[in-house]
């Protein structure tokens, strides 16, 4: 129960003060559900924005800006901070938390079930 209010929590956060990237994932949420999806079970290799944007239809700016927010949810976590592309470690995507994440944003409504 401590958890779930904490990501409520960080979800409220990232609304309020990462706008841009809460926005562009409320925009994409489906499609970057897809990828994280594709590259952490199906492929498992690490991915980067730009490989999301190369395969998935979103721009690298935008898979760059949901990549964030997702990090600052704890969904996906950065191989390493560089001034590079970050990498994202397939094993390190936490799906569960996803789907959590996913059931709050339908709840308050900032997106709609996916058909």
């Amino acid at each position: 129960m401590e958890a779930e209010i904490d990501l409520r929590r960080e979800v409220t956060d990232l609304k309020d003060f990462g706008g841009r990237n809460f926005n562009y994932l409320t925009q994409n949420f489906y499609i970057m559900r897809s990828a994280l999806r594709y590259f952490s079970q199906r492929k498992a290799v690490y991915f980067t924005s730009s490989k999301i944007a190369d395969n998935f239809p979103v721009s690298v700016p935008v898979a760059a800006s949901c990549l964030n927010a997702l990090e600052e949810l704890g969904v996906v976590e950065a191989r390493k901070k560089s001034s590079s592309p970050d990498r994202y470690i397939p094993q390190e995507v936490d799906l569960d938390r996803l789907e959590e994440v996913q059931e709050i944003l339908l709840e308050n409504h900032e997106i709609r079930e996916f058909n």
